[in-house]
């Protein structure tokens, strides 16, 4: 069983001052998506990756990733929605049914490998599973500006990435025609696929706007003088 890393990284940075792709936005003097390899390499468990790029900016994933050899890294076009992305990555693959998909996102550099390992480990007894961490901010249903419910958290969960997966349960997800889904395993779970939530660090954040960036930026430095 081989585990295949599953990078949709087509998405573009209009968020940042820099509008190309948010993969490509640096992060202590390099892309988000080299720390997000990196990290998914040191946990032991991803044999190889495949990042779905923005056509027409090939030549800039082709330099960003020259030299990184922690694992065999590929790249495929990717499509307009993130769902198309990880589809034409998968099919890229050429994993097998067996084989597991640990789709991440390159907007995520922060994941820790021994929590990709935890959810890799899962998805391998289980089936599926994804990292995140239980809400603990009271949530607020709100229309037209106006707080019209309290939604109790006592089950919630913010769903993060790595989302992995047997290859298989996804080819039947979209076979199924399944699609408009918010993430990963949403696909599997609408045809009744238990999939496990596995706690993971809260530093796994998302960076989607420049203040989230700064943060990072302190995080690592911190990170780097324990």
């Amino acid at each position: 069983m081989a585990v295949v890393a599953l990078i949709p990284a087509a998405g573009l940075g209009t968020r940042f001052h820099d509008a190309g792709p948010k993969a490509l936005v640096r992060l202590a003097g390099r892309p988000f998506l080299l720390h997000a390899l990196e990290r998914l390499a040191a946990s032991g468990r991803v044999d190889r990756a495949v990042v779905a790029v923005s056509p027409g900016h090939e030549a800039a994933f082709g330099a960003a990733l020259a030299g990184f050899d922690a694992i065999p890294v590929t790249t495929t076009p990717g499509g307009e929605t993130r769902r198309d992305s990880v589809v034409a990555a998968w099919r890229a693959s050429g994993a097998a049914d067996d084989d597991l998909l640990c789709v991440h996102d390159a907007a995520r550099p922060l994941v820790d490998p021994g929590d990709v390992a935890a959810v890799v480990d899962a998805a391998a007894e289980h089936g599926a599973a994804l990292a995140g961490s239980p809400v603990t901010d009271t949530v607020k249903r709100v229309r037209d500006g106006v707080v019209v419910e309290t939604v109790s958290r006592h089950d919630l969960f913010a769903a993060a990435t790595p989302q992995v997966m047997r290859a298989g349960l996804l080819r039947e997800a979209v076979a199924a025609g399944l699609a408009d889904a918010t993430d990963d395993v949403e696909l599997l779970e609408r045809r009744g696929v238990p999939v496990r939530a596995v706690v993971t660090s809260r530093w796994n954040v998302k960076i989607t706007y420049p203040e989230d960036l700064a943060r990072a930026e302190v995080w690592l430095a911190a990170e780097g003088r324990r």
